[in-house]
């Protein structure tokens, strides 16, 4: 009895475990379902919904994958994260100006996954783009794009090349054509490359908070006033129309414009536009105090992070690096335009073709990167509106450059 009892209760255990056995090979081969938001860049949302399809259809085995792509302006992606108005997205873009305050406030996760390959990829840890994603000897991004700067479009059928050295030259011909040139002046963006032309600067300081500027100057060759004032006499030349960047495209569309200054984002469309006219070269010279100096710019990168709260870090570095990769780059250039951080796709045959792309590298000795903290913003853009509408006397118009200095710094 004693043994029939006792190989009854090996038969019990024995289906016990096979039970156990059955429920963990069915729950161990159901695959997680991982939900991740992209914040894709203005533009590039079809771009990289594809590169996602295909990211997951590559890692079908191991993930069911939810991706839930959001268009998103990288240049506002701080704003847009600091507002509290947002899901905090797992991927995110930026533009590299943001990335000392997106570090400073936690937002950025330390990457690791492919990290050597990558730093490699484009160009090393000395190359400007990899410095720029980098803090404390630390990656924080992978570089996507290296041409986040601004240069000169213009239809070729209107201008000889010695007429695009200088910006009221070319003014003077949009004018005798009927047509005008455009630039934003109402954007610290753009104003920067009257001010760095007459050596006045601004950047950001240690504090991360704060920033240091100079536009108000009273000393030295070319004050903040003789910037002020070229910036104002450029704004009234027939020849001139100041235009944000999507009245840019309009005015082409509507054949109103010739010339204009803008970034490679656009090269496509200007590419459609005016077909075999279509040109663009560095930035020509602004009249300044009576003297042509070279109109600086500034040069930017663009980034893809992941959010130091995501759920998924693993997946969520792996998506970063493979929207970042030298494919999605090259997808990115063929949608947009704009110049890939990997050098690879950088050195294509059909990226260096491009007009804009070699634009940039024309203007990259006169190219700087932005650090500035955002107060400079609001301010710069009312200053610009002033100077575009208003006409005020030099006491009126020093005072002005004071109080616009003030704001700047966000002391």
């Amino acid at each position: 009895m004693y043994r029939i009892l006792r190989d009854m209760e090996l038969v019990k255990r024995f289906v016990l475990l096979a039970l156990c056995a059955s429920v963990f090979v069915l729950t161990g081969c159901k695959k997680q379902e991982i939900p991740l938001t992209v914040w894709v860049d203005t533009g590039n949302v079809d771009v990289i919904k594809s590169r996602m399809d295909e990211f997951a259809k590559k890692n079908s085995s191991k993930c069911i994958f939810k991706f839930n792509i959001i268009e998103q302006n990288s240049s506002k992606t701080r704003n847009v994260l600091f507002s509290g108005h947002a899901d905090l997205p797992d991927v995110f873009c930026f533009t590299d100006g943001q990335m000392k305050e997106l570090c400073d406030k936690g937002y950025l996760k330390e990457l690791s996954y492919n990290k050597y390959n990558v730093i490699a990829d484009c160009g090393g840890e000395r190359a400007s783009v990899v410095q720029a994603s980098m803090t404390n000897g630390k990656l924080y991004a992978y570089p996507e794009l290296n041409s986040d700067g601004y240069f000169l479009y213009y239809n070729k059928a209107y201008f000889e090349p010695s007429d695009l050295n200088s910006f009221e030259r070319i003014a003077e011909v949009a004018a005798s054509n009927g047509k005008k040139v455009s630039m934003d002046l109402q954007n610290s963006w753009y104003l920067y490359s009257f001010f760095k032309a007459a050596g006045l600067d601004i950047y950001m300081n240690e504090d991360g908070m704060s920033n240091t500027c100079n536009w108000n100057s009273k000393a030295g060759p070319y004050t903040g006033l003789d910037v002020a004032r070229a910036i104002e006499n450029l704004a009234r030349l027939p020849g001139f129309e100041t235009a944000s960047d999507s009245k840019f495209i309009s005015l082409i569309e509507m054949d109103e414009i010739i010339a204009g200054v803008n970034g490679a984002w656009n090269s496509r469309r200007v590419a459609e536009l005016w077909g075999d006219n279509y040109a663009a070269c560095k930035l020509p010279c602004i009249r300044i105090a009576g003297d042509d100096l070279q109109m600086h710019s500034y040069a930017g990168f663009k980034f893809v992070g992941v959010s130091s709260s995501t759920r998924y870090p693993e997946w969520a570095e792996k998506v970063a690096e493979w929207i970042t990769n030298e494919k999605s780059q090259l997808m990115i250039y063929e949608n947009t335009g704009e110049c890939p951080a990997n050098l690879k796709a950088a050195r294509s045959s059909k990226v260096m073709a491009s007009p804009a792309i070699r634009a940039l590298s024309e203007q990259s000795e006169f190219s700087h990167r932005q650090i500035v903290y955002k107060s400079v913003w609001k301010p710069a853009k009312l200053f610009g509106v002033m100077l575009t509408e208003n006409h005020l006397s030099d006491e009126e118009l020093q005072k002005e450059l004071d109080n616009l200095v003030v704001a700047i710094s966000g002391k």
